[in-house]
């Protein structure tokens, strides 16, 4: 139950993160991916330590998927989530005694940040301009949106950049996450 609440908060916290950037089209293509995993590492990094069981990346991404789809993405975007956090799982957050470690919590959420960008390519695979004038009819949005979003995500060096910056980001904010651990919960006996 901790896990799935926990979850739920971090996912909305990464809903924040993103809607923060979006005052341009150019920040927001660069910067939402990179806001959303900064502000809510410390809650993840919460949720792995306190819960401390196998599987709770596992949780975490089957939560955020069907909030995802809820908000519009689509549905096959559910087992690369599910996929993914049963691999970090598998592979960063094994044992109780990674699952206590900042550097393997930070490892997860760094690979998790990565992740989460690419994922949100996968409805542009099949046919990306169709993808972009059908989210432009939905959304109300104008020309000048399709023509930022195939300035970053047409080009592959610009995908690349993003990715690895925003998995710059999710690192940075597993770093407050360690810090507000130390301070706070540590401290407190909660962990």
């Amino acid at each position: 139950m901790t896990a799935a609440l926990l979850s739920a908060l971090t996912v909305v916290i990464m809903f924040v993160g993103s809607m923060l950037t979006m005052f341009s089209y150019d920040f927001a293509m660069v910067a939402s991916g990179g806001a959303a995993v900064f502000l809510a590492a410390p809650v993840y990094m919460l949720m792995v330590r306190r819960v401390n069981r196998l599987g709770v990346t596992t949780v975490f991404t089957t939560v955020a998927a069907l909030l995802f789809c809820t908000m519009g993405n689509m549905l096959f975007m559910l087992p690369f989530y599910v996929l993914g956090g049963l691999l970090l799982d598998l592979v960063c957050l094994r044992t109780p005694r990674q699952r206590q470690n900042p550097w393997w919590i930070t490892a997860a959420w760094t690979a998790f940040s990565g992740l989460y960008l690419l994922s949100t390519l996968i409805p542009y695979l099949g046919n990306m301009e169709a993808y972009v004038s059908q989210t432009m009819l939905e959304r109300g949005l104008d020309q000048s949106y399709a023509d930022t979003f195939f300035k970053y995500y047409g080009n592959p060096a610009w995908v690349v950049a993003i990715m690895l910056a925003t998995m710059a980001v999710g690192f940075l904010g597993c770093l407050v996450g360690r810090a507000l651990m130390k301070r706070h919960f540590e401290r407190a006996g909660a962990l």
